[in-house]
């Protein structure tokens, strides 16, 4: 081994790199704990139980809630692909057909191998501009959602990213309006938008003082 995996990651962390990967806190020192190995536990009295919370974890998974302006909340851990395979494994049965973005994160695929699904693919608008001269796709349609759904009558579910990790942003009250007239649920991956409800609040907040953004 040419070197220690340890060394390598120390060596990075002195780079002066601009961090436009994962994990979102981008390396900044602001986000740190001073000892996270204090704060680590297992599942102990007082500390309530993720699989069935009705404590601390209860009223974190309510304040989340409120914060979001949702019907309900849940805490994951090991990232979104918990919740992708949680919401895939709730809506679809083994054998299934799906409606899915071509460009959906790749826990999507796991799952849809887990359960045997019959994937139809949803493709991503191209605009013809710099975008797409750099590979970066664009947005769902709602009238391609119609069009498949009607194409296909027997699907499950339908699974796409909003916003997606270039930023690109689809219709999602109009693509779930027409998912919806058909009795089915939409899936929507937005791990890379969860500051989207403080934007939206910030603007509402903005517009009450008479200002436009």
């Amino acid at each position: 081994m040419k070197k220690h995996l340890y060394t390598m990651l120390s060596e990075y962390a002195t780079e002066d790199v601009l961090p436009m990967h994962m994990p979102g806190h981008k390396r900044n020192h602001a986000f740190q704990m001073k000892n996270p190995y204090e704060l680590d536990i297992t599942e102990i009295t007082g500390f309530d139980n993720l699989h069935h919370p009705e404590g601390v974890l209860r009223e974190l998974m309510d304040h989340v809630t409120k914060c979001y302006g949702s019907e309900q909340s849940y805490l994951l851990v090991n990232g979104s692909t918990c919740g992708i395979l949680a919401s895939l494994t709730a809506c679809c049965r083994r054998g299934d057909r799906i409606l899915v973005a071509r460009n959906c994160h790749k826990s999507v695929y796991n799952a849809i191998r887990l359960l045997e699904l019959r994937p139809v693919y949803l493709f991503p608008d191209g605009d013809g501009g710099e975008m797409e001269h750099l590979g970066i796709a664009g947005s769902i349609r709602k009238e391609a959602v119609a069009e498949m759904l009607q194409r296909y009558p027997d699907v499950a579910c339908v699974m796409i990213t909003s916003p997606t990790y270039e930023g690109i942003v689809s219709s999602v009250s109009e693509i779930a309006e027409v998912v919806h007239e058909k009795g089915i649920p939409l899936i929507v991956d937005e791990a890379h938008g969860a500051h989207f409800s403080g934007t939206r609040r910030f603007q509402r907040q903005r517009w009450k003082r008479g200002r436009i953004l």
